[in-house]
């Protein structure tokens, strides 16, 4: 149980940060499979393992949401005061999960190239849309008015749908479509207990469950009926995901070369660790 909330917790982490993808750090967990084939079990008609599956997605879904909320305001700092090397320690977090996405789904050593492409094409076109800016601080917010409350929804639909997608970016995802930044506002000041938060918030989670849903129905039918094309493809959204992370728009000193180097090794080196724990090193 544990170790299902950790996983989750660093799941919610991702998915707070533009461009980290929170079902690649569920591959890095080793739980990608488990958590969709979960989400699907839950809504078969005959599963006898159901309480079970709903048990596990509880345990993820907590370590998430801690993740999230808890985590909000630690980013900020971190995107504050060190933004290039917190950028460089979850591409070596996505970096390394690459070999044990090769290794533990192509196990027969089949691959898939034009599926490979069209996953690296697929994040390059979402990268290409996204906004250079963007209102980043949200002081005042939003009426709390029908057409409102709808936009939420969708939103959560389509960054539920990406999060749980390896490569895919769900908050890349409200970045494009201008929501990001009033998501996490409201994520940040969601201990006010406000109304005007908490009700936006209501509708997003929704939105956002109805959106795993989907994906996961979809992941899984593909897993099972076209595996090597599908984890082609998603080899090919975490390639080009952690290519797009990488800072080029900044000027480069010696200080921030070393310290951006060991924030890569030590996203590395969690990765080889959970790797050693789950007997894959």
């Amino acid at each position: 149980m544990v170790r299902n909330i950790i996983s989750g917790i660093a799941v919610g982490v991702a998915n707070i940060i533009p461009g980290v993808s929170g079902g690649t750090m569920l591959v890095i967990l080793g739980l990608f499979d488990k958590v969709t084939e979960s989400i699907s079990n839950v809504f078969k008609f005959k599963n006898p393992n159901r309480f079970k599956d709903i048990l596990f997605l509880l345990q993820v879904l907590i370590g998430a949401g801690i993740g999230i909320v808890g985590f909000a305001k630690v980013l900020d700092w971190l995107f504050a005061n060190c933004p290039t090397q917190t950028i460089y320690w979850f591409i070596g977090l996505i970096l390394l999960s690459i070999p044990t996405l090769i290794k533990s789904e192509l196990k027969e050593g089949k691959f898939s190239w034009i599926s490979f492409i069209i996953g690296l094409i697929t994040i390059f076109v979402i990268t290409y849309f996204k906004p250079e800016n963007q209102d980043m601080t949200i002081t005042n917010f939003p009426p709390l008015t029908a057409p409102h409350l709808i936009i939420m929804v969708l939103a959560g639909i389509i960054a539920g749908a990406t999060m749980i997608l390896p490569g895919v970016s769900g908050s890349m995802m409200l970045l494009i479509i201008g929501q990001y930044y009033l998501f996490k506002s409201y994520v940040s000041k969601v201990t006010s207990f406000k109304l005007d938060i908490i009700i936006p918030l209501c509708f997003i989670g929704f939105g956002i469950g109805v959106g795993i849903l989907l994906s996961s129905w979809v992941t899984t039918y593909f897993l099972k009926t076209k595996r090597t094309q599908t984890v082609s493809f998603i080899i090919g959204l975490v390639v080009a995901s952690t290519l797009v992370l990488i800072p080029i728009n900044i000027s480069y000193d010696i200080p921030l070369i070393l310290t951006s180097a060991v924030s890569l090794a030590f996203g590395s080196g969690i990765v080889l660790f959970i790797n050693k724990l789950r007997g894959e090193a």
